[in-house]
């Protein structure tokens, strides 16, 4: 094989690509982008068998061939290169990075061990790249880190309404739902995208300009550009929480109050949160009082103007699960609507109906 390729294109995309590759004790392939010339194309290809991207960059072909080598060498090597166009040639038990003045040899590990990449066959449709990746972003946070339930730690995609997708994730404390436009999308059935697998989905389609044909089956998931990017998902087979059940239809009291004078209040009590992160939520007449109490550290009081309605509360929260999903509003006030001592909030945006959260409260 050699080929040369134009430096900056070559990089963003071997960036893209071996994000996903990963160390293995088995399967040392795993670790390796593999390399293909052929035609005027070089192919570029990575996994750890949970998620596989595959990108194709223009190149001046003189020899096509395969080879492969490990992601994270050839990544910093390449982007040391100051040139505008660099050079792949290899030799036997390795690949060969040459540029001006410059040639590094990478030991390269047989292709022939690199597992197939899993496609996805079918129409498809055409979804919305932006979208699309702002669902993912806005609801897998509340995932779940753990591996025990595989399906609290995923996010579960499905078609609420027409010409739309919801995207929820829980780890059974708290509960995160966003809705984005979709037109003329149609989900026959859900699916359950492993997180971090979502998470990478949601990189490759910032990165990527045009709006990717999606498709799925049983096990799969799967977007295509048509910049020549590929990117395919594992899907968990389990069943996602009929969460409309824990959805309270009912509220003892109501907060409307500016998102900003909420999160400057967090700022202020993290300093003080105990080994809990605990915080406090006093509903009163006219004020919500945010307060934290951090034994030797100290405490404080944060008294905000709000509009309140219903009764008068008294709550504790881990505040983690109530600041972090303030940077995914885009309302400039929002509202926590309380279902009673014991029971728990769900925060909206005044305006923007496409969220909702739900947090349960701390026991003490």
């Amino acid at each position: 094989m050699k080929i040369t390729l134009n430096q900056k294109d070559f990089y963003e995309r071997l960036e893209m690509v071996g994000r996903v590759s990963a160390k293995h004790v088995t399967l040392p392939v795993l670790q390796c982008v593999y390399l293909e010339a052929k035609g005027s194309d070089l192919v570029m290809r990575a996994t750890n068998l949970e998620i596989a991207v595959e990108a194709t960059v223009v190149a001046d072909v003189t020899e096509e061939g395969v080879v492969a080598v490990p992601a994270s060498v050839l990544l910093q090597t390449v982007s040391l290169n100051k040139e505008k166009s660099v050079t792949l040639r290899a030799e036997d038990g390795g690949l060969v990075v040459e540029a001006s003045g410059s040639e590094t040899l990478i030991k390269s590990i047989p292709h022939e061990e690199f597992p197939s990449i899993p496609k996805v066959e079918g129409g498809g449709q055409t979804i919305n790249n932006h979208l699309f990746s702002l669902g993912i972003k806005s609801s897998a946070f509340a995932a779940s880190v753990s591996s025990i339930k595989p399906e609290l730690g995923s996010v579960y995609i499905f078609q609420k309404k027409e010409h739309s997708l919801t995207f929820v994730a829980t780890d059974s404390f708290r509960l995160m739902e966003k809705s984005v436009p979709q037109k003329g999308v149609i989900f026959e059935s859900s699916v359950l995208l492993p997180q971090k697998n979502a998470l990478e989905i949601a990189r490759v389609l910032d990165s990527v300009s045009s709006d990717p044909v999606c498709r799925f089956n049983d096990n799969q998931f799967s977007l295509e550009f048509s910049e020549g990017v590929y990117i395919t998902s594992r899907l968990i087979s389990g069943s996602f929480p009929d969460y409309e059940q824990i959805m309270p239809k009912e509220f003892a009291a109501k907060v409307t109050l500016l998102k900003e004078d909420l999160v400057r209040a967090f700022k202020k009590t993290s300093i003080f949160l105990n080994k809990f992160a605990q915080v406090g939520l006093y509903i009163t007449k006219g004020s919500l009082t945010v307060s934290a109490v951090g034994g030797e550290l100290g405490t404080t009081t944060e008294s905000l103007k709000a509009e309140t309605e219903g009764e008068e509360l008294t709550l504790n929260f881990n505040q983690r699960y109530l600041s972090e999903v303030l940077s995914h509003m885009v309302d400039d006030s929002v509202v926590l609507q309380f279902s009673g001592v014991g029971r728990p909030v769900v925060i909206k945006g005044v305006s923007d109906a496409s969220v909702r959260y739900l947090v349960m409260p701390m026991n003490k």
